[in-house]
Parts: C-alpha cells; sequence; structure tokens
C-alpha cells in the first residue's frame, strides 16, 4: 500500500517540480541579464527632464499606475535623450534634475538600463524555494532507492 502511495505522489507532484524548474529557469534569466548588463555595457549619468505620471485601465478592470520619463545623457561626448515607460529602462520613480546612474548598450546607445538588482533578496529565494524544491523532489522520488550497478 505504501508503494503505491509513492507511486501516486511522484506524479501528482510532478507538475509542480516542473513548475519549478520553470521558474528556476526564469529567475537565473533575469539574473543572468541583469548581471550582463553591469558587466558588459557602459555606465552613464542621466538626469530626468521631464516625469509625467499615468494611469492604464485594463480591460479586466486592474489599473496600473507608472511614469512617463525623459532623461538626457551623454554618449561618447554626444549627448543624447530618451523618452518612454520608465519602467522600460527601471525607473519606477524619478522627479525632474534626479541624477540616475544608467547602463547603456555600446551597439545601441540608446538602449538604457538601471540595471539594479531591484528585489535581488526575493529573487534569490524563489531560486532557492524552487532549486531546493526540484532537487529534493528528483532526489525523493527518483533517485533515492536506486540500486548502483
Amino acid at each position: 500500500m505504501a508503494a503505491i502511495a509513492m507511486v501516486l505522489m511522484r506524479f501528482l507532484l510532478m507538475p509542480f517540480a516542473l513548475i519549478a524548474v520553470v521558474l528556476f529557469a526564469m529567475g537565473l534569466h533575469i539574473t543572468g541579464t541583469i548581471l550582463y548588463h553591469q558587466a558588459a555595457w557602459h555606465q552613464t549619468v542621466a538626469t530626468v527632464t521631464d516625469v509625467d505620471p499615468y494611469f492604464e485601465t485594463k480591460k479586466n478592470g486592474l489599473t496600473i499606475d507608472g511614469i512617463n520619463v525623459a532623461v538626457t545623457y551623454v554618449v561618447d561626448d554626444a549627448p543624447m535623450t530618451w523618452s518612454g515607460k520608465g519602467k522600460v529602462i527601471g525607473l519606477y520613480a524619478a522627479s525632474i534634475g534626479d541624477k540616475v546612474e544608467l547602463y547603456y548598450d555600446p551597439a545601441d546607445p540608446s538602449n538604457l538600463d538601471t540595471a539594479a538588482m531591484k528585489g535581488w533578496r526575493g529573487g534569490l529565494l524563489l531560486l532557492a524555494a524552487t532549486g531546493g524544491f526540484t532537487a529534493f523532489y528528483v532526489w525523493f522520488f527518483w533517485l533515492r532507492r536506486r540500486n548502483a550497478p
């Protein structure tokens, strides 16, 4: 009876293990992208020249708020400007005149990112929890009772 319960639990928990693997991969991708931007992109200091709050209402009634920003910065002695939704470059709060450290892609200086590890503690917790659950699942249900040849 216990063997049947173990087999049943193995397959009932499999969707959760697969979801944990996907979440772990997503966390690695996000962390890797941020670390890549910090290592390979160049850094500049931008000045916020315009801030305009906005509110969007989705079809389901959910209201999202944010800011539209305009920033000026210098790349290789050439002045550059960027404007758009602040969340695209990692700005969620800003005031006119603020100095913001941004990273830019050397191949396309209009591609900006704060490359800040916002929420990194939560991300590390997600990586640890999903990785730990998946490793325990694989060990407990698939590897621990295998006989070595």
